[in-house]
C-alpha cells in the first residue's frame, strides 16, 4: 500500500511486528545515547572545575616566579640574569600520549625531568641568589600546571563536540525516527483493523445470503 506520508508500506501483521521491533530497538538506542550524553555532561563540568582550580594555581605560581625574578634582577642586575639565561640547559621535556575518556580520545601531556636530581644548577652559587633559585623552581612548577590546563582544555573541547554530536542523534531518534515508526505502526494497525471489519462484514453478508437460500 502506498501513502503520500510513508511511501510504500506492506500493511501486514509481519510488517507490524517488524515495525514494533524497530521501535523497541530505536528506543533502546535512544536511552543508551541519553545516558551517555548525561555522563559526558557530568564529566564536562567536573573537568571545568579542575581547569578553574588549575588556573588559580598557575596564577599563584607565576606571581611568585615573577616577583622572585624581579628581586633577583634587583640583586644581580638584568644583564647578569640575561647572561645566566643564555647558558640555561634543557631541564624539562614534554611528551604526549593518547587517553580515552568515555570513548573520547584526547592527548595527555607528560612533563619529565631531563636532568637528574642535583644536576639542575647550571650556574655557580656565588653568581646567583636565592631569589633566582626560587624563580626557576616556580617557573618550572607553572609549566607543569600549564600543561595540565592545556590537556584539560583540549579534553573539554572534545567532550563538548561529542556531547553535541550525541545530542543530535538523541534528538533525531526522539523527534524524527521514533515518531515516524510509531505513526507507521499505527497506520498498519488501523489498516489491518479496517480490513478485518470489511472481511467480517463480507462474511456476514455471505452467511445471510446462504441462510436466505435455505429458506
Amino acid at each position: 500500500m502506498s501513502t503520500p506520508e510513508f511511501g510504500t508500506i506492506s500493511a501486514t501483521r509481519m510488517e507490524l511486528l517488524n515495525t514494533r521491533a524497530r521501535i523497541r530497538l530505536a528506543q533502546k538506542g535512544h536511552d543508551l545515547l541519553k545516558e551517555k550524553m548525561d555522563a559526558l555532561v557530568i564529566e564536562l563540568y567536573a573537568i571545568k572545575d579542575e581547569v578553574r582550580e588549575a588556573r588559580k594555581q598557575v596564577e599563584g605560581e607565576l606571581l611568585v616566579a615573577y616577583q622572585s625574578l624581579a628581586k633577583a634582577e634587583m640583586i644581580l642586575g638584568p644583564d647578569k640574569i640575561r647572561d645566566l639565561a643564555q647558558y640555561a640547559p634543557e631541564v624539562l621535556e614534554i611528551k604526549t600520549q593518547t587517553v580515552s575518556i568515555m570513548g573520547v580520545k584526547s592527548p595527555r601531556f607528560i612533563v619529565e625531568e631531563v636532568q637528574k636530581e642535583g644536576e639542575d644548577i647550571f650556574y655557580g652559587l656565588t653568581s646567583s641568589s636565592a631569589q633566582l633559585d626560587r624563580a626557576i623552581v616556580y617557573f618550572r612548577k607553572s609549566l607543569r600546571t600549564l600543561m595540565i590546563i592545556a590537556e584539560k582544555m583540549t579534553l573539554l573541547e572534545r567532550l563538548a563536540f561529542e556531547i553535541n554530536k550525541t545530542k543530535r542523534r538523541v534528538n533525531a531518534l526522539s523527534y524524527i525516527l521514533i515518531p515516524k515508526l510509531r505513526a507507521i505502526a499505527t497506520f498498519i494497525a488501523s489498516t489491518l483493523e479496517e480490513q478485518e471489519r470489511e472481511t467480517f462484514s463480507r462474511l456476514k453478508r455471505v452467511k445471510a445470503i446462504l441462510e436466505a437460500k435455505k429458506k
